[in-house]
Parts: structure tokens; C-alpha cells; sequence
């Protein structure tokens, strides 16, 4: 009889033990093991319209123009130095699209001969009282500064653009009117210029923010050649 009871019991703890195991669910399956993400590093800027990353920009003066060979020059000189880009323009711009401007700057050459024949001369005894005896050898470097200014390959397309407008009106301005159309036309030649300037300044700043996220002993580099370029500057 007590051995009835003891299997009695142990069936019963066994149901139970059977009835609470069906009762739980099953634990839920582990988690998936996490993607590894690639390293994605974009590419760095670069110059606008393909310049050097050694290009040079002009500071900015007080005035908001750039420091350029442009800069503080008389009336008759301003005039010159687009007649020197309308010359640039017409040896140097190709294409369908540009094929007036042989023609066009000699027209304005000849019709306004004797205008530009007496500037020329006020400029050169400019350079005489500035100068003395030197002053050939400056009025020469002078020129060539300005005819590799305008001559600036990267911007070839945009001053050629320029150039071609201005050189429409150039050949139907009259003598007395040279002075005011110099000015005008100064600037307007001087916009791819200006332009690509503030293009090349924002490169610069989004240059230094990749080299800072990126490529931070590049930018330690660049802040060291910086510091070292103003100490000698400076220094000189």
C-alpha cells in the first residue's frame, strides 16, 4: 500500500514536471552577427578649371580688387592693358566661336592708330621719370607680366568668352569715348579672374575641411608648410 502511494506521488510530480515544461515557450534565437560597414573616404577636392594646386591667388585689397597687375593704373594704362587682352585673345582663342576676334582687334588697332600711338608714349615716359635709365628693362617685364596674365591656360574658354564681347564694341567705340569703354572693359575681362579667385579660395577651405577628416597628417603637413612659408615671409 506505501509503495502505491510513493508511485502515486512520483506520477504526479512527473505530470506536473511535464504539464510546467509545455507551459514555457522556446528562447528566442540569438541575434544576427552585425555587417561589418565598408570605409567609404571621398575623394579630395580639387582645383577648379584643372589650375595647379600651386596656383597663387591675389590678396584681396581694402578696396575688394585683387592685388594684380591691373591694379593702380592711370587711364591710358588701363585702355593699354586691354588692348594687351584683346591682342592675347586674338593669337591665342580658337575655334568658330572666336573667329572675329583676329579681325576685330585689328579694326580697333587701326581705327583708333593715332589714340593708342600717344598713350603707348605717355606710358613710356611714365616709365622714363619712375625708372631712368632702367626704364626699357621695366616697361619690358611689365609687359610680359601682363601678356602671361591674360594668358593664364585655365581660363582660357571664360576669357576667350570675355574677350569676344568686348572686342564687338571695341570696333565701334570712338577715340574720345576710349578712355570710359577702357574702365568697362578692364573689369569685364578681368570677371574670369575675379571668378575663379573666389573658386579657388573655396577649394582651398574645402581642401583644409577633408584633410582635417580624412587625411589628418596631410593637414598637419599643410598647417607646418603654412607656417613655415609666413616665417620666411615675414622674415625676408
Amino acid at each position: 500500500m506505501l509503495q502505491s502511494v510513493k508511485k502515486v506521488r512520483l506520477l504526479a510530480v512527473a505530470v506536473a514536471v511535464s504539464a510546467l515544461a509545455a507551459c514555457q515557450t522556446a528562447p528566442p534565437p540569438p541575434p544576427p552577427a552585425p555587417v561589418a560597414t565598408p570605409q567609404y573616404t571621398p575623394r579630395a577636392p580639387t582645383t577648379p578649371f584643372g589650375a595647379s594646386i600651386n596656383t597663387i591667388v591675389p590678396q584681396l585689397r581694402p578696396d575688394g580688387l585683387r592685388q594684380t597687375i591691373n591694379r593702380d593704373i592711370g587711364p591710358l594704362e588701363t585702355l593699354w592693358h586691354v588692348r594687351a587682352a584683346l591682342n592675347v585673345a586674338a593669337l591665342s582663342c580658337t575655334g568658330p566661336q572666336y573667329s572675329r576676334l583676329v579681325s576685330d582687334y585689328n579694326a580697333f588697332i587701326g581705327n583708333n592708330k593715332k589714340f593708342l600711338r600717344n598713350a603707348n608714349n605717355a606710358i613710356i615716359r611714365k616709365y622714363r621719370r619712375d625708372h631712368g635709365g632702367g626704364y626699357k628693362q621695366a616697361h619690358d617685364r611689365h609687359q610680359t607680366s601682363l601678356y602671361n596674365y591674360w594668358s593664364f591656360s585655365p581660363l582660357r574658354r571664360p576669357f576667350c568668352d570675355q574677350a569676344v564681347q568686348v572686342s564687338q564694341r571695341a570696333i565701334v567705340t570712338k577715340s574720345e569715348e576710349l578712355e570710359a569703354f577702357g574702365a568697362q572693359a578692364l573689369a569685364e575681362l578681368e570677371k574670369p579672374f575675379t571668378d575663379f579667385y573666389l573658386a579657388y579660395e573655396e577649394y582651398e577651405r574645402d581642401l583644409d575641411a577633408w584633410r582635417r577628416q580624412y587625411a589628418p597628417e596631410q593637414a598637419r603637413d599643410a598647417a607646418d608648410e603654412t607656417i613655415n612659408t609666413t616665417g620666411l615671409t615675414k622674415g625676408g
